[in-house]
């Protein structure tokens, strides 16, 4: 197992660049015909093969998509993407929801609408202007984002639809970004309003001891690194979205905690409860991967070399994870949980844990 080592910046040679990358690609793949193209599938899971198709992660999967088809230069990729796209505006709840779950069920989620916005909103941009491909998505995306303004109540929060019923988890602020990065081409000057109500309503969320008040699943439980990362990610992008610094310097110092943490320790863990114990029980890939992201992302912010190589500490803890076999037509996945059947979907490989990796990885382009 690899150490979390702040550690001088590796070179990737170019050809185990393009090797895991094409991996991880076309395991993505193999998920949307496991569906008949119609979204990609939840998972692989060792005792049940491929789930159904999930609407939410095949949104923000769209964003991945196109950005490897512009590096690879490779056509396909967009492809795929607006296929994704089409699907999901055709999926679409009549109130302008989305389900939660898997493909079936009607029950419409906070969260899961939101990351759509971040697929149809690229989505949108890549259709020609006049299209009706564009004017379908664009009033999908509309659609959408006011069923999210309206659900919206006036503290700033979203009591309803939600994954525990009745808990307003922290990892909402991902779906305040959502909605910021669609209103970028709505440009409904109500959208801003409710979004910076949300903000204020999470930021008193940030805890003395540089944690986040219920930033995870369950309240009062540890959080997997998975739902951490997309707590700091939906505070840091809002934030500089809506020009608050002062939330972005909390980020900051959340973010440095836990690279601190990580650096005392030599590892990640795969969740970490609110006094900062971790549990080494396991690794959470896909928390690995969102960190990694995290870490770059403030590198492109500060310049300070500490975050590119907590960049490549986060990211390097977990190649050796991707899978390299055939059996089963896993190769390029990733499990939820190392070892497979640690708590964080054991048994299970996520559409969204290769998502995320592809990335981290493109940074290392």
């Amino acid at each position: 197992m690899k150490k979390f080592q702040l550690s001088p910046i590796r070179t990737i040679p170019q050809a185990e660049w393009q090797a895991r990358a094409h991996a991880a690609l076309t395991w993505l793949r193999r998920s949307m015909a496991a569906t008949g193209w119609q979204g990609s599938a939840h998972s692989f899971a060792l005792h049940g093969g491929w789930a159904a198709a999930y609407p939410e992660t095949t949104g923000y999967l769209i964003e991945t998509l196109l950005d490897y088809s512009t590096i690879l230069k490779e056509p396909k990729w967009r492809e795929r993407a607006l296929e994704c796209a089409q699907w999901l505006i055709s999926i679409q709840l009549p109130h302008g929801a989305f389900s939660a779950l898997t493909l079936g069920n009607t029950r419409p989620s906070i969260f899961n609408t939101a990351q759509i916005l971040f697929g149809l909103s690229r989505a949108a941009q890549e259709w020609p202007e006049h299209s009706t491909e564009r004017a379908s998505c664009l009033r999908a995306l509309e659609r959408a984002a006011q069923w999210l303004l309206d659900e919206l109540d006036e503290n700033g929060a979203w009591p309803n639809w939600a994954y525990v019923p009745g808990f307003v988890p922290s990892y909402y602020t991902r779906a305040v970004w959502g909605m910021l990065e669609a209103n970028k081409l709505l440009k409904n000057k109500a959208i801003e309003i409710g979004m910076r109500r949300a903000m204020h309503y999470y930021q008193n969320r940030f805890e003395e001891n540089t944690t986040v008040r219920d930033w995870g699943f369950w309240p009062g439980k540890p959080a997997f690194t998975h739902t951490i990362a997309y707590t700091l990610e939906g505070f840091l992008e809002s934030a500089l979205l809506l020009q608050q610094p002062e939330i972005v310097d909390k980020t900051r110092a959340v973010l440095d905690r836990l690279i601190d943490v990580c650096a005392r320790d030599g590892r990640t863990a795969g969740g970490y409860d609110q006094q900062w114990k971790g549990n080494h029980r396991f690794k959470c890939c896909t928390g690995n991967a969102q960190l990694s992201i995290l870490c770059h992302r403030f590198w492109e912010i500060t310049g300070e070399p500490r975050y590119r190589a907590a960049h490549q500490a986060f990211l390097f803890e977990i190649l050796d994870y991707q899978s390299r076999s055939w059996l089963l037509g896993l190769r390029g996945a990733f499990p939820g949980s190392v070892p497979v059947w640690g708590p964080y979907l054991p048994f299970r490989y996520p559409n969204w844990g290769v998502k995320f990796f592809l990335d981290a990885w493109a940074r290392e382009k």
